[in-house]
Order: structure tokens, then sequence, then C-alpha cells
């Protein structure tokens, strides 16, 4: 090899390690750590699971996507039934796989829980997702595992790279928001949950006036996750758990649209599930006027009115 090309490559090699050593030192010291603790959703996790480990059983635990975050309002669940609750929903992009092994080792005989998992629930979910909480959360690596190798080292270059645009864009930039609960804007962060873990910071905002419609593929299944369900309803009933299914909160409008997507995903639920469905598909789709921002989030309104129909139903099955 000709001298010049041997120092070329020598510097190229040289360059791609100062640069993955500068990616890897801001992924590990980031000096906006406290910051991002501050304003990062996925860090309030760190709030639902010290509730979820303190509450005594018998206790009420919820767990889905942002329908269930959005859309409950547990301290009337709680004051219903006389028992502790927590609402551990944040993002259907987590998948069933790791939202049911987050709460199962914290499950004890009398407790109860509700899925309300969204239509487009998958298995799997986003593993860059699962990162970033096991990021601000160390005990959320028990939650998941790398399909190979190459998974890993794809995923762990992924949000290195993710992380320095975000910090090369507060080091450009002059991001001091500080969001509330209070302010009429802010929805996702920290401190965006109540006591209960229910998402708060948007019943104070706007709704948008047309809820955008909701785009499902016609070849979406529910199969994989419905199998993570049953597997979770068996193991939990030998420990004396009550598991509930519970359909999630959907904007009537898009409903009309899908309706044929949506009627073929109930059929596959009610025919593969093992575990307890809480009354009808139709019960939990609501005028658009009681939506939020999105066909599954509900607003002040439309969170009641839904938790008022999932106690009845639970108070029906028992």
């Amino acid at each position: 090899m000709h001298h010049k090309t041997k120092v070329f490559l020598f510097k190229v090699f040289l360059l791609g390690l100062l640069t993955l050593g500068t990616l890897e030192i801001l992924y590990q010291f980031n000096p906006y750590a406290e910051r991002n603790l501050e304003i990062s959703y996925t860090a309030s996790i760190i709030e639902k699971y010290d509730r979820l480990q303190s509450l005594p059983s018998p206790k009420i635990v919820l767990i889905a996507g942002s329908n269930f975050a959005y859309g409950i309002n547990s301290e009337m669940i709680e004051k219903s039934f006389e028992k502790p609750t927590v609402n551990m929903a944040m993002h259907y992009d987590y998948g069933t796989d790791f939202m049911l092994r987050q709460i199962q080792d914290e499950l004890h005989k009398g407790d109860t829980v509700i899925m309300g998992f969204e239509y487009i629930i998958e298995t799997q979910g986003n593993i860059g997702e699962k990162i970033q909480m096991a990021k601000v959360f160390p005990k959320a690596n028990e939650w998941f595992t790398y399909t190979d190798i190459a998974q890993y080292l794809s995923e762990q270059a992924r949000v290195r790279i993710s992380n320095f645009k975000i910090t090369l864009d507060r080091l450009v930039g002059n991001d001091d928001s500080h969001p509330t609960v209070e302010d009429t804007t802010s929805i996702f962060f920290r401190k965006a949950i109540n006591q209960y873990g229910d998402l708060i910071s948007h019943l104070n905002n706007p709704p948008l006036k047309h809820i955008p419609p909701a785009v499902i593929n016609d070849k979406i299944s529910m199969h994989l996750a419905i199998a993570d369900m049953n597997a979770f309803y068996e193991k939990m009933q030998k420990k004396g758990v009550k598991v509930y299914y519970s359909y999630p909160s959907y904007a009537q409008s898009s409903y009309e649209q899908e309706k044929e997507i949506i009627n073929k995903l109930d059929k596959e639920l009610r025919e593969e599930a093992k575990f307890p469905i809480l009354g009808k598909l139709q019960d939990f789709v609501f005028a658009d006027s009681l939506c939020q921002d999105m066909v599954y989030h509900l607003n002040v309104k439309g969170r009641d009115i839904r938790t008022q129909k999932l106690i009845d139903l639970l108070k029906n099955a028992h």
C-alpha cells in the first residue's frame, strides 16, 4: 500500500475515533443532564415506578399508551374502589412486551391490572425509546432485550447521534423554557403528571378545534400483542392478580373512517383474548369535542366521562 494512502487511512481512522469518542463523552457526561431530567417526559417513569413499588396491595394498576395517560382520572378510580391506584401509562411505542414486564414483578395477590393498549400497539415497539428510558432510569434495562449484536450496535449509535444533535442545538440555541402544568401550552415533561401518574398538563390547554384523522394501515394486526397479554394474564392468574382489558378511547370521526379496520381488530381481540374484556368497542368511541389533540387523547371533560364508564364496567365485572 502506498505511504500516502496509509497516512490518509490512518487520518480517517483517527478522525472516526475522535468522533466516536466525542459522541460517547457527550452521551455519558451530558452538560444538560439535569435539564434533560426536568423537561423529559420519559423521566416521569421515576415517579410512576416509585408509586407502583410503594403502594400496598390490593392496588389497581393501569397500563397502556398515551390514551390512558391522557384519558384516565385515577383519583376517581381510587375513591370508587377504595384501593390505591397508579397510572403507569406513557406511550404506545414502548410495546406490550416492555410495558407488561415493567409492572409484573410489582404485582401481588389481590391486585387488579387494567390494560388499555391502543389498536396500533406492537409487541416489540421502538427500541430507541426504551434505551432513552434506561438512560434516565437504569432499571428499564431489565424490561427489554436486543434481537442480536447488530441491533444493539446500530441502536446505541443512533441514540448517541440523536443526543449529539440535541446537545448541539442547545449549545447554539437558547432553550430556557420551564414547562409547568399551570401553563396552557406544554404537555410532555417530567412533572406533567400528578401523584397518581396521570398526565394532567393538558387539562387546561385549549383542545384542537379539529382532531386530525388517524391513519391506520389495513394490514395492521394485534395478534402478537394479544399473545403478550394472554401470557401476562396466565402468569398473573397464578399470582392471584386480576387482569382486564379496556378498549382505548377513540375519536368518533376517525372511527367512522376506519370502522372496517378497527372492527377487524376487535374481532381478532375477542377471538384470541383469554383475558376478560370490559364492555364493547363502541363504549369508548367519543365525540371529537371530547378529544384533546389526536384520536386517542381525551380532554378534561372526556377524561372524566371515560373514567366513569370504566369504573361502572369494572364494578359489573367483579
